[in-house]
């Protein structure tokens, strides 16, 4: 089997506060960069990801994860943390901490972050495949599934507009 390499464009409405937050949250400078382009080639995690400058691009709604959101799986929780210190050194502040949530079937510590378009990353270790609910369901604010998201009445539901620290994977 052949390694590979997973490939991500991003349009940015600004390339070089762009190019500096990735550069920080992936330890290396761009592999290519041009006036209105750079890529980085990772070999950990296997990325491609490509900043194609848009100055018009609109800032993402941020989600909390709840919609479109990128990710790196880490396999240990020494993995985990050295990333979490790592990005922290940089200057880069965390948007949230999570320790044993359970989301998308399964418990795990994470952590997000937000680049410049408020694109959210979401760097974890998961520790169990259980779970009984697609989304965090730890406390009052949090999600319980998307046909409780609209009953604001259900008990331990967000209510018709989503919390923001539902930790919803």
């Amino acid at each position: 089997m052949a390694n590979t390499r997973i490939h991500i464009n991003l349009s940015v409405s600004n390339l070089e506060a762009s190019i500096d937050f990735y550069s920080k949250v992936f330890g290396i400078e761009p592999s290519k960069r041009k006036p209105d382009y750079a890529n980085f080639r990772l070999d950990t995690p296997a990325l491609h990801l490509a900043l194609v400058h848009h100055p018009n691009q609109s800032k993402q709604t941020v989600t909390n994860g709840l919609g479109q959101h990128f990710g790196v799986e880490l396999f240990d929780d020494t993995a985990l943390a050295d990333w979490k210190e790592r990005i922290k050194a940089t200057g880069i502040l965390l948007h949230l901490e999570e320790e044993g949530v359970t989301c998308c079937y399964a418990v795990a510590d994470k952590f997000w972050l937000h680049d410049p378009d408020g694109n959210e990353w979401e760097f974890w270790v998961r520790h169990d495949d259980e779970g009984e609910t697609l989304f965090s369901s730890t406390d009052a604010t949090a999600c319980c599934g998307p046909a409780k998201i609209e009953d604001s009445e259900a008990e331990n539901c967000c209510p018709t507009v989503i919390a923001p620290a539902s930790g919803c994977c």
